[in-house]
């Protein structure tokens, strides 16, 4: 009888992490979204219309990047733990579900 090996990962059981070409892709297009997007507000042809993002802008352009690409990758990453499970998507309601209570005028 064969055995079968369950995997363990960030105290998940079962989970295993796989990035997929469009996950990868995901996250190419994401970081060049963030640069143009910055390009245009910091030439002033543009403006930031996600409040949450808005608010990141106004601290710096460094905490708008970084809060773009974490924000991204943390969904990612979930999806990835969990591409098993049809509860997956869940995950990604309760992110953003945070993200608004975060809001200064939210919740």
């Amino acid at each position: 009888m064969a055995a079968t090996q369950v995997t363990r990962w960030a105290g998940i059981e079962g989970a295993s992490f796989h990035i997929s070409p469009a996950a990868a892709l995901l996250l190419v297009l994401n970081l060049l979204d963030g640069l143009f997007t910055l390009t245009f507000l910091q030439l002033e042809v543009a403006e930031e219309l996600n409040p949450l993002m808005r608010v990141a802008y106004e601290c710096s352009p460094l905490v708008f990047m970084c809060s773009k690409v974490s924000i991204v990758s943390l969904g990612l990453t979930l999806l990835c733990l969990h591409r098993s499970l049809r509860i997956a998507v869940i995950d990604v309601y309760h992110l953003a579900f945070l993200a608004h209570l975060c809001l200064p005028d939210g919740g």
